[in-house]
């Protein structure tokens, strides 16, 4: 059967129409704009550059009162700056300042040394404390002042929908994705020194060590064996 030609004529000008607009489909592409290099790709899908944490330096003070004719600090006294030297060790930046008054007191000196046993305690090197003086106020008790720096986490301001994040030719996350995550971090973390660097390692226990390597030089049996060494039992029986 032979093919009429309008019929010829009809699938030369539909193969003619595909070529042209598969040509300026090329020219399309290759004169569109060049498209973001891979590393400020991968910069802009980091949600920790894009929407970075920032840290200002924070200070916690403690004063610890020495009244004149006290013999020793109280319990509560003690307490307060164990619990303040714990949180140096977990916290501080730098090293742990102690402030005591310009006028020398006796009553200062109770304090000292007991924050000194309290140092010791704590595994705390003289070299990280530094002494300073202060001047109080004639009517004012005497006081020993204990102060050191810390990083505060201050949060990435959120809520910038400044493009349409429906077209996307790049393929790469909006804007604002993950920035609320960073702000919640932020404003939650109880430590925030633990966002610039883990915390120090805890001594490993010397019993579990014990037991988990007297398990690997001696093994014990298990159940599996038990029943594998009964039926031997049996088959030699």
């Amino acid at each position: 059967m032979s093919i009429a030609a309008p019929t010829l004529r009809a699938m030369s000008v539909a193969v003619a129409t595909a070529a042209i607009v598969t040509s300026l489909a090329l020219a399309a592409c290759e004169d569109r704009e060049p498209r973001l290099p891979d590393y400020m790709g991968v910069a802009l899908n980091d949600v920790d550059a894009r929407h970075p944490i920032g840290f200002v330096d924070g200070h916690k003070v403690l004063s610890v009162d020495a009244p004149p004719r006290a013999r020793d600090v109280s319990h509560n006294q003690a307490a307060d700056m164990h619990r303040f030297v714990e949180r140096y060790k977990a916290e501080g930046v730098g090293r742990l300042s102690v402030s005591v008054p310009r006028q020398g007191d006796a009553s200062t000196s109770q304090v000292l040394a007991e924050l000194g046993r309290i140092l010791r305690d704590a595994d705390i090197a003289p070299t990280r404390v530094v002494r300073t003086r202060h001047s109080d106020g004639p009517r004012l008790r005497p006081v020993v002042r204990l102060s050191y720096a810390t990083p505060q986490a201050v949060a990435p301001e959120c809520g910038h929908w400044h493009r349409d994040v429906g077209r996307d030719p790049e393929r790469i996350n909006y804007p604002e994705f993950g920035c609320a995550t960073q702000r919640n971090l932020a404003g939650m973390v109880a430590n925030s020194r633990d966002l610039q660097r883990p915390q120090d390692e805890q001594p490993r226990s010397a019993e579990r060590r014990s037991q988990t390597w007297s398990k690997y030089i001696a093994p014990e049996k298990s159940d599996a064996d038990g029943v594998k060494a009964k039926a031997e039992d049996t088959t030699k029986k």
